[in-house]
């Protein structure tokens, strides 16, 4: 295997399992503790989309002309997911946020070396 398969390799594994701990203490911990009825826990289907959203990515960063097209398709897939677990009163802006900001994270995290430089505080 190349070494920027591998590379690619290794960032979805480690954005999969922050993902997959971060649902452990946003979501099913606070579900246990408050119960399963609650709508600020983290979101999953936020989650998993993004998750399956940044795999995709993968095969998309190679063509430089899809990009803008694969932005504005994937922030329409998370606005109608989003739309949609508000409508059937599965969560509220909170768990959403929760969610998609556990998935920006674990995204981030796992792309270290690219966003080591670009935000300066």
């Amino acid at each position: 295997m190349s070494k920027i398969k591998q590379e690619k390799l290794n960032a979805l594994i480690r954005a999969g399992l922050v993902m997959f701990v971060g649902l452990i203490i946003l979501k099913l911990l606070p579900m246990q503790i408050f119960g399963q009825d609650i709508k600020f826990d983290a979101s999953a289907h936020i989650t998993i989309t993004m998750f399956l959203l940044y795999f995709i990515w993968f095969f998309i960063d190679q063509n430089k002309s899809w990009r803008t097209i694969y932005f504005i398709f994937a922030l329409a897939v998370i606005s109608i997911i989003s739309i949609q677990r508000i409508l059937v009163d599965a969560h509220n802006d909170i768990g959403l946020l929760l969610g998609l900001l556990l998935s920006l994270f674990a995204i981030i995290h796992s792309q270290k070396k690219y966003f080591k430089d670009k935000f300066k505080f």
